[in-house]
């Protein structure tokens, strides 16, 4: 008997069964694709973050850049 890992919990389980006793997932091709499809919904979000995320640390970076430079100028 193989075991898989349970998309949902992580826990191992038999590849026999329909739904993992531990979590309730379903293995039935239905549910599965609507999982697929919020893995896909999930991975845009966090892409559409992590696009966000560079904008704010790049904006960071620029007044960092711009007090490091004023503070030497004004140093002389």
């Amino acid at each position: 008997m193989a075991l898989q890992r349970c998309p949902e919990c992580r826990r191992k389980i038999s590849e026999s069964v329909e739904s993992c006793p531990h979590c309730g997932f379903s293995f039935k091709e239905e549910d599965l694709e609507i999982y697929r499809q919020k893995l896909e919904q999930r991975r845009l979000h966090n892409q559409q973050l992590n696009r966000q995320n560079v904008k704010v640390q790049l904006f960071w970076l620029v007044v960092f850049v711009l007090v490091i430079a004023v503070a030497m100028w004004w140093n002389g």
